[in-house]
């Protein structure tokens, strides 16, 4: 559905990625925790320790290879898990759904706000910029919706996120960047992305999308190819959208 786009200035909509931008988060052990977690319940069908490789292999298989459009990130895990391990998807379900309801606070402790991050959105809201939550859809919603609970940020109004169910390609593929475009009806050159990620987030310049680089917590990889509009800390990310609404 098309968004209301906003009338002042330049910017149509701003994509905020979540992690390292939006709030901190100790993802080399959140990640490996959240699998851990979901492969306890599926030890029925498989040993712990494979599900977590098949699963991890996943989750590195949807960033590394672009999808074709047809297949959600969801159905994609699903499929290679069904290949290299034989669980039936309503299984795959039912652990999703059980990790979520007996383990997901488990991970509350490696999640932790920025205050200034929930002051800039509030600002957002208040220039009338539509705000996009353009995290790597490679987690279920419920663990996006956690995440922003945990960051203090459950009450911000996003006019859409990215999830595995809803997305078919990942960042840094180009494919990710227009499926939000076209979904929402937007001018890729009248969007903002910002991120802290190198590749990742900057990877929106491939369509047109202007970056911003949230440098306070970067992730600066190795053979990054995609220059950033503006860089700065959160401080000054506030005063660039400032500028840009005033």
């Amino acid at each position: 559905m098309p968004l209301q786009q906003n009338k002042t200035g330049s910017i149509d909509a701003i994509l905020f990625d979540l992690d390292g931008t939006l709030l901190r988060v100790q993802m080399l052990e959140f990640i490996p925790r959240y699998i851990a977690g979901l492969a306890e319940h599926c030890q029925e069908f498989a040993k712990p320790k494979k599900f977590e490789r098949a699963m991890l292999g996943a989750i590195r298989g949807l960033i590394r290879d672009n999808g074709d459009g047809q297949m959600t990130n969801e159905q994609r895990i699903y499929s290679t898990l069904q290949r290299q391990l034989a669980i039936p998807e309503a299984a795959l379900r039912d652990s999703f759904q059980r990790f979520a309801a007996e383990q997901l606070e488990s991970l509350q402790d490696l999640v932790h706000p920025i205050p200034l991050a929930r002051k800039i959105l509030a600002e957002c809201q208040d220039y009338g910029v539509p705000l996009v939550l353009a995290t790597n859809p490679v987690f279920p919603e419920f663990m996006i919706q956690a995440r922003l609970r945990w960051g203090n940020l459950e009450d911000i109004p996003f006019q859409h996120l990215t999830s595995s169910e809803n997305s078919c390609y990942c960042k840094p593929q180009s494919g990710y960047f227009r499926e939000i475009v076209d979904q929402l009806g937007l001018a890729p050159e009248r969007c903002l992305m910002v991120g802290n990620d190198t590749t990742q987030d900057l990877s929106a310049a491939a369509i047109g999308i202007r970056t911003f680089l949230v440098d306070t917590w970067a992730v600066e990889r190795e053979g990054a190819a995609w220059p950033c509009e503006q860089r700065g800390d959160h401080g000054d990310l506030q005063r660039f959208l400032q500028q840009q609404f005033s």
